[in-house]
């Protein structure tokens, strides 16, 4: 059941951040990341539940009502036992707070009973320190946060590094004390002992290693879900005149984020760890064998530069194999989307052509990247063992004068052999830190891409909609440099029925786009009921206004997600009579399964007429007060079409505003007024039957200009 009083404060607060978070956006998440119910947690546990499901890297503290300054608010106020949970908008007076309940009431809370509760500051995002908060925050820096949050998590893994690596040194010293102690004298109690003892060692190494891995992966895991949540809101929130064009390469730049992920949560960062320790594996040889140190301890550098010699050429092959893998993984993606177009052209072999020659080139870059990590790789196990025979040798010597003992040797090889392990992993961390550095450039480009809120942007959420629409000196284009529409004044009235008409490609759709506030114009505004839509919260505009397009996509899933897609679970009721107002009463009746009719990706398996009716009243049922219909019945038949607009037109409020794009004469009875769009220029706008009048008559001498076309009446103006 909804705790509709929590949902609703928390949808306020967003509000004050400037997010638009309707309040049952909140009541709809069910579980926690950890898979937990939701139900079954304290109000103040569900609370932080929801906040991070909506925002999934903010930050939640509790804070001290002195320490609450004028720009500290809003803040949340929780009695006690948690149960009343008040959102504070500021401090009216030094005696009382300004507050709001779960219902909207306001109320003035002492400050004294203030003090007996806890005061909780919520924020959309992590804070950004030495960064002004104003800028979209960078892949890097969303990683880096979510690192500062588990920083303790990975202090810890380093300690237990650190230990790890002194009782690695047991191995060493163990066996110098059996070659040089044990056997000369045969005592095999005190064998027994240094046995049990390294044991033990080893077991708690093991047991280390462990939690070590165990703490970094639960970590990762959270840091995983936060990310990934990040990345993929961003990915819906670019804006769609920013989109890339191919959304396979754009798909698998998104997916660059597992190779981050991969690197945080493998053994890299073991390794980086244990690369310091070779230092002091190389004083303990030296304290033990005196110079014959200076064998690893010119082994190691020479290794580590082994290591980092061929970075340059593996950092170039490693962005191109990635970058030509981009590709590949789009035209997989086009090709399977679109395989009904692929196989109507008779294409499949024009495919497989494009996949063989990005195939080759991928192979070469890639063996490229691995001919160079191979080398380095080898080379440096080529120093290990130098440096092993190196050992053997010196220590010889040493022996030989008497400055070092059987046991001693054996020791310092196995502790040499242990402070060269990780420098002799040093190629593959190499690459896979290539790998992670280009997935973070490239997702680093994702986050700049201008998104449908800006954090900068306290947005404007308004009580209500009238569903007044307004363009001035709007211009449109797709690309550079070539106009795609221009308007340079627009008003439609609320409640008025208004069809848009013209040639294919004259500029229709993109006018109801812009209309939608989906599109943001090249030049000019775009207004809804006067504040331009740009200032707006996006969910209140995509809540109030309704928008249609001419191919309407479903995913897969039955029909009774599709229906309540994005929608606040409605009841069945409500849904049976959005789809008898459409005509997808017939479809629901006719199928067996009803509304747990499974649909295919795309909606494969539904007519595009049947397509449009699922589209049409998944609108309806979201209750906009503007509706704009592109080519709403392009896919129906006559009987259907007539029909389904007069259900339309005639169970609509009268105060909700239509605008329907069409090219068929029988949908203009339903409206009051036509907008002609030619070239991308209304050319003519007015009354349905004086703009009908105008276009039956013959066309005047020479060409005629939207200046001499427009003034049919004053709805331009």
């Amino acid at each position: 059941m909804l705790d509709h009083p929590l949902a609703s404060t928390l949808s306020r607060l967003a509000g004050l951040l400037g997010q638009a978070v309707p309040t049952h956006r909140f009541g709809m998440m069910g579980q926690t990341a950890e898979g937990v119910d939701v139900a079954s947690l304290t109000r103040e546990d569900r609370l932080k539940a929801w906040w991070l499901g909506r925002f999934p890297m903010a930050q939640i503290e509790e804070v001290a009502l002195d320490a609450l300054g004028p720009t500290d608010f809003p803040v949340l106020w929780l009695s006690p036992d948690a149960q009343q949970i008040l959102l504070v908008r500021g401090g009216s007076t030094r005696a009382s707070l300004t507050c709001q309940d779960g219902e909207g009431a306001t109320h003035m809370l002492d400050r004294s009973m203030a003090r007996t509760g806890r005061f909780l500051q919520l924020t959309c995002q992590p804070a950004r320190p030495g960064e002004s908060a104003h800028e979209a925050m960078t892949a890097t820096e969303w990683f880096a946060a979510s690192i500062r949050r588990y920083r303790s998590v990975f202090f810890e893994a380093v300690v237990a590094t650190f230990v790890i690596s002194l009782v690695g040194l047991v191995a060493g010293l163990y066996s110098m004390q059996v070659y040089d102690r044990v056997i000369p004298t045969k005592g095999y109690s005190t064998l027994w002992v240094l046995t049990i003892g390294v044991g033990v060692a080893i077991l708690i190494e093991l047991v280390l290693k462990q939690v070590r891995a165990y703490m970094v992966d639960r970590a990762c895991k959270v840091i995983d879900q936060e990310l990934s949540a990040v990345f993929f809101g961003k990915a819906l929130d670019i804006r769609m005149d920013a989109r890339p064009r191919t959304v396979g390469t754009f798909a698998s730049q998104i997916r660059h984020f597992e190779s981050v992920r991969n690197f945080l949560t493998s053994s890299s960062l073991f390794i980086m760890a244990d690369l310091p320790f070779a230092i002091l594996f190389v004083g303990v040889i030296a304290i033990i064998a005196g110079p014959v140190a200076l064998v690893p301890l010119v082994s190691v550098p020479l290794a580590v530069l082994a290591g980092l010699a061929f970075q340059g050429p593996i950092a170039r092959h490693t962005g191109l194999h990635m970058k030509e893998s981009n590709e590949k993984n789009g035209l997989l993606i086009e090709a399977i989307d679109g395989i009904e177009s692929v196989k109507a052209a008779n294409a499949e072999w024009k495919m497989l052509e494009r996949w063989r020659a990005m195939t080759v080139s991928i192979a070469d870059s890639e063996l490229k990247m691995r001919m160079f990590s191979s080398l380095s790789g080898n080379l440096t196990q080529t120093i290990q063992q130098l440096s092993y025979a190196g050992m053997v040798a010196a220590g010889a010597y040493a022996i030989n004068s008497g400055e070092l003992t059987m046991g001693g040797l054996i020791a310092c090889s196995i502790i040499s052999g242990r402070a060269l392990t990780p420098v002799a992993q040093l190629p593959s961390l190499i690459v896979q830190w290539q790998h992670a550095k280009i997935a973070l450039k490239s997702l680093d480009g994702i986050m700049a891409m201008p998104s449908d809120r800006q954090p900068s942007e306290r947005l404007v959420v308004p009580e209500l909609c009238r569903g007044e629409l307004k363009m001035s000196k709007v211009g449109f284009a797709y690309a550079k440099d070539i106009p795609g529409l221009e308007v340079p004044s627009l008003t439609i009235q609320p409640g008025e029925r208004i069809a848009i008409l013209g040639q294919v490609g004259s500029g229709k759709t993109t006018l109801v786009k812009l209309l939608s506030g989906l599109y943001k114009p090249t030049q000019g505004h775009a207004y809804l009921d006067g504040v331009d839509m740009m200032q707006l919260a996006p969910e209140f505009v995509r809540e109030h206004v309704g928008y249609l397009p001419q191919d309407v996509r479903l995913f897969n899933g039955t029909l009774r997600h599709n229906l309540t897609l994005g929608l606040p679970l409605p009841s069945d009721s409500q849904i049976f009579k959005a789809a008898a107002m459409t005509g997808l009463d017939q479809v629901i009746q006719n199928h067996p399964q009803g509304l747990e009719l499974e649909i295919a990706e795309g909606g494969r398996g539904l007519s595009g007429g049947q397509r449009q009716l699922v589209g049409l009243t998944r609108m309806l049922l979201a209750t906009p007060k503007v509706l704009l219909l592109d080519e709403p019945t392009a896919s129906m038949d006559a009987k259907l079409e007539q029909r389904v607009m007069q259900h339309l037109f005639e169970h609509m409020p009268a105060d909700s505003t239509v605008v329907v794009v069409t090219h068929k004469p029988s949908v203009l009875s339903f409206v009051g007024r036509i907008l002609v769009v030619d070239k991308g220029k209304v050319v003519l706008d007015g009354p349905r039957d004086e703009v009908l009048n105008r276009l039956r008559q013959p066309p005047a001498v020479g060409p005629v200009t939207p200046a001499q076309a427009v003034p049919l009446t004053g709805a331009m103006a």
